[in-house]
């Protein structure tokens, strides 16, 4: 048990550092705007085009890690990561910066279906708060990013925040060795993908998992600028809210992974889409601005990030043990890579309209997560009978 700790916990490092190779950009994207002459319609769709690759390396991950092992294809997923930053230090050109991001996003799309299946097969009784703890570790360092990333970007350059946390990804990569294996690869076939997607019930999370990344990516990226051009936040300020309301996605996360276990992933599902609705149109409609930012900081933060270790425990409920890692590489292909296109929605949006624009189209997206989340608990079957999730 001592051992599977800290496997949860290095592996909550690394899952952190994961995300923040992708948050540095959001607090610098007007630095990064000036220096390249990009408007943001034209950085939306880089963005769009990473999270791409980052969705359909998912698929790749998977069913790697079933084969040659989970641990060393995480580690090779964070690693090579963190040398793509080094790309970033070639001369600024749109064309440099693409291709780091791209690189960045194609080694990084590993890592969820790698380290969620290793998850689900090593904690099977408690598995939506295992998913939770190891959430909210990566929380905890994802909260600093934004302010990290727009401190080193403003003092120094916007590209040597992105090479410090590659050299952070590298170092966990290295520490990652330490990790004995903790079960023997799959030795099975490679599975046909029409397997999986022939599990009942499962096309209705996928269709949730790509309105939720269409949702995920819009307010990701736009955020912070969103306070600057549209709240007339300071710099410094904005990025603070977004490290705070990673913050209380510390506690969204452990939060979601127990309510799941203890009532039902189906029911808190629901309970999480609610609250990120609810979290749009407080951001949009109460008078009071600053008011309004905190409320969405505190709402977005509990159920954004609560509803992610519900999902993925739920999608391992109803998966089959030897199709799970497809399984989780379906999923997140579906969140992070078709649901990408928001950025370049948002960007689009933003150039021609607002940034107030933007964030109305989200507060939609979030208002139809609800909607499929009424509709999961009718269509959706547990792999396991009496299994509550």
């Amino acid at each position: 048990m001592k051992r599977e700790t800290g496997v949860l916990l290095l592996l909550g490092a690394a899952h952190s550092l994961n995300h923040s190779l992708f948050l540095v950009l959001p607090p610098l994207l007007e630095d990064i705007s000036r220096d390249l002459g990009a408007s943001f319609q034209t950085l939306g769709l880089v963005t769009t085009v990473a999270f791409l690759l980052y969705g359909l390396g998912a698929l790749v991950g998977g069913p790697l890690s079933d084969r040659m092992g989970h641990v060393r294809i995480a580690r090779v997923s964070i690693g090579l990561a963190g040398v793509s930053t080094l790309v970033f230090l070639l001369p600024s050109s749109l064309v440099v910066f693409g291709a780091g991001l791209w690189a960045i996003a194609s080694w990084a799309s590993f890592y969820h279906p790698t380290a969620n299946t290793l998850i689900a097969k090593l904690y099977t009784e408690y598995t939506a708060r295992s998913m939770g703890i190891h959430g909210a570790s990566a929380s905890v360092g994802q909260m600093l990013t934004p302010t990290v990333a727009y401190l080193i970007g403003t003092a120094f350059h916007w590209r040597y925040a992105f090479v410090f946390f590659g050299a952070a990804s590298m170092a966990t990569s290295l520490l990652m060795r330490r990790i004995p294996p903790v079960q023997d690869p799959a030795r099975a076939e490679r599975t046909p993908l029409l397997e999986i997607l022939r599990v009942p019930g499962l096309w209705v999370l996928i269709f949730y998992n790509v309105v939720i990344g269409l949702f995920q990516r819009g307010v990701e990226l736009f955020f912070p600028t969103f306070l600057t051009v549209e709240r007339g936040f300071p710099g410094r300020l904005a990025a603070l809210f977004n490290s705070l309301l990673l913050l209380i996605g510390v506690a969204g996360q452990l939060m979601g992974g127990w309510a799941s276990d203890r009532y039902s992933s189906k029911r808190f599902l629901v309970v999480a889409s609610l609250g990120m609705v609810v979290s749009m149109l407080f951001l949009l409609l109460l008078p009071f601005r600053s008011a309004g930012v905190v409320a969405f900081v505190v709402l977005y933060g509990l159920f954004f990030f609560g509803h992610q270790p519900t999902m993925t425990s739920l999608l391992g409920s109803v998966s089959p043990m030897d199709l799970m890692g497809m399984a989780y590489g379906v999923m997140f292909f579906f969140a992070f890579g078709l649901g990408s296109v928001s950025t370049t929605i948002s960007g689009y949006l933003a150039d021609n309209f607002s940034l107030e624009a933007v964030f109305w189209i989200m507060a939609l997206f979030s208002f139809m997560t609800l909607v499929i989340s009424l509709v999961i608990p009718r269509v959706v079957k547990d792999r396991a009978s009496g299994n509550k999730q």
